[in-house]
């Protein structure tokens, strides 16, 4: 979103100072023309670096403050307490024609939302799954402040917590995180960030989630539970 802004801006000033040139170019010489454009060009850089800043805070502020009173609301209706688990169904699928084989093993689902998955990559594997052809992007700077890698995309991806573990299931995706290998997780305006501890090495990733506040409550249950 800064970024875009930041465009947006730019569009704007340099049309602006474009057209105040040439309404009058015999003024290029004169000492007030010049002090007038250095004028412009200083609250363009004012309003390029500042501007955007200030609408993405205002905004994680507003979604914050959302979330807070969502899951105030929650509490208020029972929490943790009104939790309904299912047992985890046979070939679940998360979409027509994908099967949840990571959690066939669990007992029961204890959540379950759908949303957009982000796995940071680093440069070499930006490169491959451009050739590749799968979806590069970055998380919201609102939904996801301080997440500036690039990252592998997946939308419309299903999110399951169960007794033993998170599961991320697709069309073309199905692999689930035990949480002995969560390291840890921590909460964002959009979502939930987090850190795996696996055999081969470290690896970071993001979930949007409705609530996130919601959502690790639940997760913090889960893992003390298991």
């Amino acid at each position: 979103m800064i970024y875009a802004l930041r465009k947006l801006i730019a569009f704007v000033f340099l049309g602006g100072m474009f057209w105040f040139i040439y309404q009058d170019l015999d003024n290029l010489g004169k000492p007030w023309f010049m002090h007038a454009l250095g004028l412009i060009a200083i609250a363009f850089a004012f309003f390029w670096l500042l501007i955007p800043m200030v609408v993405v805070w205002l905004r994680i502020r507003s979604r914050r403050a959302k979330n807070r009173e969502r899951h105030a609301k929650w509490l208020a209706e029972g929490g943790i307490e009104s939790l309904s688990p299912r047992p985890v169904k046979k070939g679940e699928g998360a979409s027509k024609g994908a099967k949840v084989t990571s959690i066939s093993s669990d007992g029961q689902v204890f959540y379950h939302e759908k949303g957009t998955l982000y796995t940071e990559l680093d440069s070499e594997a930006v490169d491959s799954s451009r050739k590749a052809g799968r979806p590069i992007g970055r998380p919201s700077d609102v939904a996801f402040p301080g997440m500036r890698r690039k990252c592998s995309v997946a939308q419309r991806t299903h999110c399951y917590f169960t007794d033993r573990r998170i599961a991320f299931a697709s069309k073309d995706m199905d692999f689930g995180i035990p949480f002995g290998e969560l390291k840890s997780f921590s909460v964002m305006p959009g979502g939930l960030v987090f850190e795996t501890d696996g055999v081969a090495s470290a690896a970071r990733f993001a979930f949007t989630f409705h609530n996130p506040l919601v959502a690790a409550d639940i997760l913090r249950f889960l893992k003390e539970k298991s």
